[in-house]
């Protein structure tokens, strides 16, 4: 089983849980998010789920403030770790180039701690997308 659907499936199951609040959600799908991003470190894996609640992925006035927005974020983090599994989907090309430059970004920070092959699938994705502007 992948990765995202290994984090797919968890982000299901903490959505749906009614008795944790907004921030314990957020908590757990951080956790999944950077145990399904195991192929990177758990620093980079943290930065970068850090970017995507600053920018407030999936609402309107830039907060995750209700289980619709986490779970929108929450897809999308799928299709992130389809990235970094090596697995992108080109056809649906899901991020954007903002993504990309932080992406670049942080993949030039911990490039030390990341395979070769990885590293080489990410940056070409990276610099494809345009984000060496």
């Amino acid at each position: 089983m992948g990765a995202s659907v290994v984090l797919y499936r968890g982000i299901e199951k903490t959505i749906k849980n009614m008795d944790s609040s907004l921030d314990d959600k957020k908590d757990k799908i951080a956790d999944l998010f950077i145990k399904s991003g195991f192929m990177l470190s758990a620093d980079f894996m943290e930065d970068l789920y850090q970017y995507y609640l600053e920018i407030g992925w999936g609402s309107e006035n830039n907060e995750i403030s209700n289980p619709d927005q986490l779970r929108e974020l929450g897809y999308h983090l799928v299709d992130v770790i389809d990235l970094f599994d090596m697995d992108y989907d080109e056809n649906k090309d899901p991020l954007v180039l903002d993504e990309w430059i932080t992406i670049k970004n942080l993949v030039s920070t911990y490039a030390e701690d990341i395979d070769d092959d990885l590293l080489t699938y990410i940056m070409q994705f990276a610099v494809e997308k345009g984000a060496f502007r």
